[in-house]
């Protein structure tokens, strides 16, 4: 397996109880970080010897590869219109027509399986390019058990792809009310809840319910969770975005990996997640497109582990870009810099379950992100922070340089 060194790093975000180590050195075996080291220090005579490229930081920021815990890439069209006439103030009732969720069901609905593949396959590339290495993504544009179990199955192919960033398959039946169900949310959340196990044999990892006013209540959602769990899927749970309507409580019911958006958290809320371990999942751009934000000081106070999300759909947000999440929870929410690079890898890692990512560590995947800049702190100051270079599995596959 091929050894290289990254040298000169000015400074190297770990993401470990390391933090910062400055003037640091990585030695990459295959796809792993082999040995971490900083000043004068050499790998060891094993790994030195083996060495077959080296590669100059000069100066420069590393990172690992950033975590997007929350996103929606799998649908066809757009909703720009529809999210225009919201930002000039109408309603969705003023809007008439078909509009939200329903709205990209029925184009996802009629797209060709190529069309879909080749929309989805584009959005994960931008979110490699941008430094992204590892996507949550969620199913839940099709709402009828074959489109859900479609999207599941190309998910789960594409997971592993080289050229993209590695996906964490989220199976989101329980996104919304399909126009079919004919307003009978109990009997379309026993059908999807039903749908578990073949999304688990589809290749999904976890399961998903939006459960907040208007949507899923807190038993129909604990109804999909609780069999998705049955079936051996991680639930993960859209909470108390809307309103404070008890998704949050849920999450720490079922054993949630993650309780995301939380709009509307208290401070009971982030206690019952502390103790059960829940990871709270923020997504800034959506709650800047709302207007409302998290009590991150609820989070912090009561020691819940935070990740950040892009929350990348059809109707609120577009954004593939992890960096630019970093500084919108650095102004939006109020996260430090160390805060918000810290939720964008390890507590990503976290939300997943997937402690193998997020840090840069001797055995810790080799996904790696070298920046143009000196400092982390750049990535609050320059909005959408493009990489220098990005590393998957130890292999250059974006910007311009690497071994």
């Amino acid at each position: 397996m091929t050894v290289w060194l990254l040298r000169d790093v000015g400074r190297l975000f770990t993401g470990t109880g390391a933090g910062v180590i400055q003037d640091a050195l990585v030695c990459v075996d295959g796809d792993r970080v082999a040995w971490v080291g900083s000043g004068g220090a050499e790998p060891p005579e094993d790994l030195r010897r083996r060495v077959a490229d080296v590669v100059d930081a000069e100066g420069g920021l590393v990172t690992p590869g950033l975590i997007d815990a929350h996103t929606h890439p799998v649908y066809a069209g757009d909703r720009h219109a529809e999210v225009a006439a919201r930002s000039a103030g109408l309603s969705y009732g003023e809007l008439g027509g078909d509009t939200g969720i329903p709205a990209t069901v029925a184009t996802t609905r009629a797209a060709g399986a190529d069309d879909l593949e080749r929309g989805l396959v584009g959005r994960l590339r931008s979110w490699l390019r941008a430094g992204t290495t590892t996507v949550e993504a969620k199913t839940g544009y099709h709402l009828d058990h074959d489109g859900e179990l479609a999207a599941t199955r190309l998910l789960a192919r594409l997971a592993d792809d080289p050229s993209l960033p590695r996906l964490s398959v989220t199976f989101l039946a329980a996104h919304a009310l399909p126009a079919e169900a004919a307003g009978d949310w109990d009997a379309y959340a026993r059908q999807a809840a039903g749908w578990s196990a073949d999304a688990a044999d589809a290749g999904a990892v976890a399961c998903d319910a939006f459960c907040d006013t208007g949507y899923f209540t807190v038993a129909q959602s604990r109804e999909v969770l609780l069999a998705g769990r049955a079936a051996g899927l991680v639930p993960r749970v859209h909470a108390d975005e809307l309103e404070h309507t008890g998704g949050a409580a849920l999450a720490a019911e079922v054993g949630a990996a993650s309780a995301d958006h939380l709009l509307h958290v208290t401070p009971a809320d982030a206690r019952r997640l502390a103790a059960a371990g829940v990871v709270a999942t923020l997504c800034p751009g959506t709650a800047m497109s709302i207007g409302t934000t998290p009590d991150v000081a609820a989070l912090r106070a009561a020691g819940v582990h935070i990740a950040l999300g892009s929350d990348h759909n059809p109707g609120t947000c577009g954004i593939t870009s992890m960096s630019l999440v970093v500084a919108l929870a650095v102004a939006a929410l109020g996260l430090s810099v160390h805060e918000a690079l810290l939720a964008a890898t390890r507590g990503g890692a976290r939300s997943l379950r997937m402690e193998d990512r997020g840090t840069v560590r001797p055995g810790s995947l080799a996904d790696l992100v070298w920046w143009p800049a000196e400092h982390e702190g750049a990535l609050a100051w320059g909005w959408g922070l493009r990489p220098r270079t990005v590393w998957r599995a130890g292999e250059g596959v974006a910007g311009d340089a690497g071994p």
